[in-house]
C-alpha cells in the first residue's frame, strides 16, 4: 500500500514487474492517474561507489578500506532497492504534451 499524493488515502500498488498494471494505475478514491517516483538517492550512492574504487588505487591499506566500504555500500544499496520495491512512492502522472506537427490526411489534395 502507498499513499495517493492527491487525496492522501491508501492505494493498492501492483507487483513491481507488472508494467501493464503500473501503466493504468489510478487512485480508486479520487481517480488521479499515478506513477512510481524514481529513486534519487541511487545516483549519489553510485558516485560514492566510484570514489571508493578510485581510493583503492592509492595503496594496499586504502584498497582494504575501500573493499570493506564497497561491500557495506552494496548491502545498503540492496536494502534500499528492496524497500523501494516493497513500499513505492507515488506521484501524479503528467499529461502527455500535444504534438507540434499535425498530420491532416482526411482532405485529399485538389
Amino acid at each position: 500500500m502507498a499513499k495517493c499524493p492527491a487525496c492522501e488515502r491508501d492505494v493498492a500498488t501492483p507487483f513491481f514487474m507488472n508494467t501493464d498494471a503500473w501503466r493504468w494505475l489510478a487512485c480508486p478514491h479520487c481517480a488521479a492517474k499515478l506513477e512510481r517516483k524514481s529513486p534519487r538517492y541511487l545516483v549519489a550512492l553510485s558516485s560514492f561507489m566510484l570514489a571508493l574504487i578510485a581510493l583503492g588505487g592509492l595503496g594496499h591499506r586504502y584498497r582494504i578500506i575501500s573493499s570493506v566500504l564497497l561491500v557495506a555500500l552494496m548491502v545498503v544499496i540492496f536494502v534500499l532497492i528492496t524497500l523501494q520495491l516493497l513500499r513505492p512512492e507515488l506521484q501524479l502522472r503528467k499529461p502527455l504534451s500535444k504534438a507540434e506537427v499535425e498530420l491532416k490526411i482526411s482532405n485529399p489534395p485538389n
